[in-house]
């Protein structure tokens, strides 16, 4: 009989080990998910991608612009060149107050993928990251939607004008369907993709908190 209750108790002691190992094995696959999740945006949908794209548009413009200006003296480019420094400054407002309201969570520099409070918090490290990211990337499309036609636009006036009022309609027109509609399908998908990282992220968190309960 007592053989029996220590077998019982070892038995126990055996299933409780094996849980454990099993909890465990499951959080690392969910730090592996995790990982693999920040190395894609890290490698293709960075804010650091959205930045510099920006800033490449923002200094043709401004190029563009300026050269018009010069050559053509007091007309529209001035008036584009206000709106693309008002553009750039609302940029900058705008990033910063996303980064301000999201970035909120600090991460431990010890890497423990067996604990689930540490895999949440990285989770909401990574997840705040993407929602700036989300932003930089609308932003960077609305300013690639209004300015891109603009600075084609512009560009066209310097190496083809001047025109008369129907040649300038024309070329806006045309600037404007090819240029704004291919941008916003262009960063449409780009936002679709990163949204679903914050999706795919969530489902992570309801699996560890099913393991943890």
């Amino acid at each position: 009989m007592e053989n029996n209750d220590n077998l019982q108790k070892y038995s126990k002691k055996i299933n409780a080990l094996d849980s454990l190992e099993n909890i465990a094995i499951e959080l690392r696959n969910i730090h592996i998910d995790v990982e693999n999740i920040y190395e894609d945006i890290q490698n293709h949908k960075s804010s650091f991608i959205y930045k510099t794209i920006f800033y490449i548009l923002f200094s043709i413009s401004f190029i563009v612009f300026a050269i018009h200006f010069f050559k053509s003296g007091f007309n529209y480019s001035i008036f584009f060149i206000v709106l693309l420094i008002m553009y750039l400054f609302y940029y900058i407002y705008n990033i910063k107050k996303t980064i301000r309201e999201n970035i909120k969570t600090r991460i431990s520099e010890k890497i423990d993928p067996e604990n689930p409070e540490f895999l949440n918090n990285r989770i909401n490290y990574i997840s705040e990251g993407i929602k700036v990211t989300i932003q930089r990337a609308i932003v960077t499309r609305n300013f690639y939607i209004i300015f891109f036609p603009l600075m084609s636009f512009t560009l066209i006036d310097i190496l083809k004008g001047p025109f008369d009022f129907k040649g300038y309609l024309a070329t806006f027109i045309v600037a404007a369907l090819i240029g704004g509609v291919f941008w916003y399908y262009y960063f449409r998908n780009d936002i679709i993709d990163i949204e679903s990282d914050i999706e795919d992220l969530n489902n992570l968190k309801q699996r560890i908190k099913k393991i943890s309960d």
